[in-house]
């Protein structure tokens, strides 16, 4: 996706009604339990297709088609995340090809963050970034840029990054919650953070493995996640895109639909490796 496909959300009628447990809350869960989760994250490589989820007629696009790479590493001094987008876009005018790269770098204890991002269009970049974050949970934080030079964004107390906000999401399922909000800063922006509601559905059926693809998850406990977007640099009522997916407790992700409101798209896993972690 470009920025906008990079992440995704749910309609906010959906979370009427549920029980809130504020971001605030997470924080001060058992350290020990949540390093177990964290523990439990495995490293590994998973390939995704892209295809149409959903097409409102008057949507300008008539086809959309691409793949999703994901590897994940579970280093002994963090998380490294190297993922690429590849979508193309039939249009009444031609094809449009969006090639996004983003690798990035978070310690384990969540408090510092390291990205590069390129974003292509038609083979001409359209955004480029290269920066670090550091948060304190009490004073907030920044994130200061190399590319593009002088730019700086400033982060709210409890921002999180990408891989803590997964385990939170877990430490949440586990323990029966259902409703997360945070503020949440993922690299694919240089004027802006999210601030992000996460709901958690009922726990699903244990992985019995029959799809081949997910054989190396039997036996995986699992929930459907769905997140909801919004940008932290302007008011608004509804979300800016949503996401809605199967999270496993190791940390793989499967069935995920990303929605823009009037198109949506589905990735699909269609091929997972799971990897030995380094011994520390």
């Amino acid at each position: 996706m470009t920025v906008a496909l990079y992440r995704t959300v749910l309609v906010v009628c959906l979370l009427l009604g549920l029980m809130a447990v504020p971001a605030t809350a997470t924080h001060a869960q058992d350290s020990a339990e949540m390093q177990a989760i964290a523990r439990n994250l495995v490293s590994h490589r998973a390939l995704y297709t892209l295809s149409v989820a959903r097409l409102d007629p008057r949507n300008y696009r008539s086809g959309i088609a691409g793949g999703l790479s994901l590897e994940f590493v579970h280093a002994c001094d963090g998380y490294v995340l190297n993922q690429r987008f590849v979508i193309e876009t039939t249009t009444d005018d031609g094809t449009i090809l969006n090639n996004m790269v983003l690798n990035s770098w978070e310690a384990l204890d969540g408090q510092s963050f390291r990205f590069k991002m390129k974003d292509e269009v038609n083979g001409d970049i359209e955004q480029e970034l290269n920066g670090e974050a550091r948060v304190n949970n009490r004073s907030g934080g920044s994130v200061r840029f190399t590319l593009p030079e002088d730019t700086a964004l400033a982060l709210p107390p409890m921002t999180l990054f990408p891989t803590d906000h997964t385990v939170r999401l877990l430490a949440l399922a586990r323990s029966g919650g259902n409703w997360l909000q945070a503020s949440v800063y993922d690299g694919a922006s240089s004027d802006a953070y999210s601030e992000v509601g996460g709901f958690i559905g009922s726990e699903l059926p244990v992985e019995s493995g029959a799809n081949p693809v997910l054989e190396p998850l039997k036996g995986q406990r699992s929930w459907r996640i769905r997140l909801a977007y919004f940008t932290s640099d302007k008011a608004q009522d509804t979300p800016d895109y949503e996401i809605a997916y199967r999270l496993y407790e190791n940390g793989v992700a499967d069935d995920i639909v990303f929605d823009y409101g009037d198109y949506a798209i589905r990735a699909s896993l269609k091929l997972l490796e799971l990897k030995p972690r380094d011994a520390c």
